[in-house]
């Protein structure tokens, strides 16, 4: 945001997981190295894609804008895997066919909540803010916002979404106040078979 990278060591924390697991005997991948070789507008919000493999593949810096939400739709996603960020989303695609009026979906993994299409979730108790023990994705802010106890990690099945107020998107490029905040009366498919 206006020349600024924000959350740069979870960003690097979790590209560095990913790089061990795929690439451990490449040379490291710095960001901040990377970003300084880089133009970076001073104004808006921008978001740097990049790609990789043994080494650096593609970076690309892409305005950001934030999306309207106002309501998600239950979507089974038992087979979807993203857990390191995959340049391939095709099977997050294929749940977003799924959602029809909607404007996003709430992916569901064998009756537990994960994730947005986009964006980890945190819901709301009336007291405190629960974002799922297993995501399809640990982002960068909700891990920022799990160290600073914002949020806490919890089991959320479907059948538990009742007894929660509302609920907030989060991703790298919504700072927490800013994430889509709807009731839980916006998510579609409540009383279907989960």
């Amino acid at each position: 945001m206006d020349g600024h990278a924000e959350l740069l060591p979870y960003h690097q924390q979790r590209i560095d997981r990913s790089r061990r697991i795929y690439y451990a005997k490449s040379p490291a991948l710095k960001l901040e190295k990377l970003l300084n070789t880089l133009e970076i507008p001073t104004k808006g919000l921008y978001k740097l894609r990049i790609e990789y493999g043994v080494g650096l593949l593609k970076q690309e810096i892409i305005p950001y804008h934030a999306r309207a939400v106002s309501s998600l739709r239950l979507v089974n996603a038992d087979k979807v895997a993203y857990g390191r960020k995959y340049a391939n989303r095709s099977q997050i695609r294929q749940c977003l066919e799924k959602k029809g009026h909607c404007d996003d979906i709430l992916m569901v993994q064998h009756g537990y909540l994960t994730d947005s299409s986009y964006a980890n979730i945190a819901l709301f108790d009336g007291k405190h803010w629960h974002t799922p023990a297993w995501p399809l994705l640990r982002g960068t802010r909700r891990e920022m916002l799990l160290q600073k106890k914002i949020i806490r990690p919890s089991v959320i099945r479907v059948r538990d979404l009742k007894s929660f107020q509302s609920i907030r998107l989060m991703n790298a490029m919504l700072r927490w106040e800013e994430g889509p905040t709807l009731d839980i009366s916006e998510v579609i498919g409540l009383n279907e078979n989960w």
